[in-house]
């Protein structure tokens, strides 16, 4: 998706203290790397400045570009099914920042908490291998074994004062209502499967019908439930789409 340009007249929002949003990091050796700029290194343990890998000439983030620190408002936008790295952290944006309606680009942030992925709960060397090394990297930060405890002493930050209505993600919704719609199917299907062969045989052609009638109902439920839960929501404006890892549009921000 390309950017619109934005009219002069319209700065990025300079926010008094901090706004707090949530992202999705790749845990590796050396700390915590943003899914998509791999390559600019982990994050650093005090405060993370972004830096405009296509021009040089603005201060991020800048209406117009891709460039900044991307985070979202509510933590279900970056959970663990959304497809950006392997672990979820809250983090404290400051400065300059660009508000959308799911989330933001900021000039600078830093780590708050950070919830290790469930796979370690199998592997407890490596889990305790992984929390000496961001005690090492990030002294300071939160280190949570469960998500659900650290969404629960980090919630979201009421944004009414700033116009931000601050909403769970609908797709979320959306899959798991599909989700039982199919299990729902499942369990119809395997009825209609263990009665007898005798009593299928003497079923009208009328019950048939309403039966054909209500599998494509349910086929064309789960499509548009699965449809709805498919896309990520669009910025206001013309702006990217706020992703809990780096952005993917020409100009996107490259994290110093």
């Amino acid at each position: 998706m390309t950017p619109v340009p934005e009219p002069p007249g319209e700065p990025p929002a300079l926010v008094a203290g901090e706004v707090r949003g949530y992202r999705r990091f790749h845990l590796a050796e050396d700390g915590l790397r943003p899914p998509v700029h791999v390559t600019a290194g982990p994050w650093s343990g005090q405060l993370e400045h972004a830096r405009c890998a296509a021009d040089d000439a603005h201060l991020p983030p800048a209406r117009g570009c891709g460039c900044g620190l991307y985070g979202w408002y509510h933590p279900s936008y970056a959970g663990p099914g959304t497809g950006w790295g392997d672990v979820t952290a809250v983090i404290a944006a400051r400065g300059r920042i660009v508000l959308a309606d799911h989330g933001f680009r900021a000039a600078a942030a830093r780590i708050q908490a950070v919830a290790l992925p469930r796979r370690l709960g199998l592997r407890p060397r490596r889990r305790r291998r992984c929390e000496r090394m961001l005690g090492e990297r990030y002294p300071g930060v939160l280190v949570y074994r469960s998500g659900r405890t650290m969404l629960r002493r980090h919630p979201p930050d009421d944004l009414s004062a700033l116009g931000i209505a601050v909403r769970p993600d609908p797709a979320l919704r959306c899959f798991r209502a599909a989700l039982a719609v199919w299990l729902l199917g499942v369990l119809a299907l395997c009825s209609v499967a263990m009665v007898p062969r005798g009593a299928l045989a003497q079923i009208g052609p009328v019950v048939w019908s309403v039966a054909l009638t209500c599998f494509v109902l349910w086929q064309a439920t789960l499509v548009w439930l699965v449809a709805r839960a498919a896309p990520l929501p669009a910025g206001p404006r013309g702006e990217p789409p706020p992703a809990a890892g780096e952005p993917t549009v020409p100009g996107a921000a490259d994290p110093s």
